[in-house]
C-alpha cells in the first residue's frame, strides 16, 4: 500500500500506537520506548484497521478495538 507511512513517536509506555486518516493517506504512529517485537504486533493491528476499513466505520473506536482483540 502507497498510502501508509509510519513514524516512531515518544509515547506514554501505555499506548503501544494508533492511526491516522487524512483523506486516503495513513499515518501509523508507534512508540520508540518499546520494544521491536511489541511495535510489529501493533504495527500488525493498526494495519488491519486500515485492510478492515475501519475509518469507515459507524462503530465507536471502542467497539471496533473490542472486534479487533477478538
Amino acid at each position: 500500500m502507497d498510502n501508509i507511512r509510519t513514524i516512531m513517536a515518544d509515547l506514554p509506555n501505555t499506548i503501544g500506537g494508533y492511526t491516522i486518516r487524512q483523506d486516503d493517506f495513513y499515518t501509523i504512529i508507534l512508540n520508540q520506548n518499546l520494544s521491536h517485537e511489541k511495535n510489529v504486533i501493533t504495527y500488525a493491528h493498526e494495519l488491519s484497521h486500515i485492510v478492515n476499513n475501519d475509518f469507515d466505520s459507524s462503530c465507536s473506536a471502542g467497539l471496533i478495538e473490542i472486534f479487533a482483540h477478538k
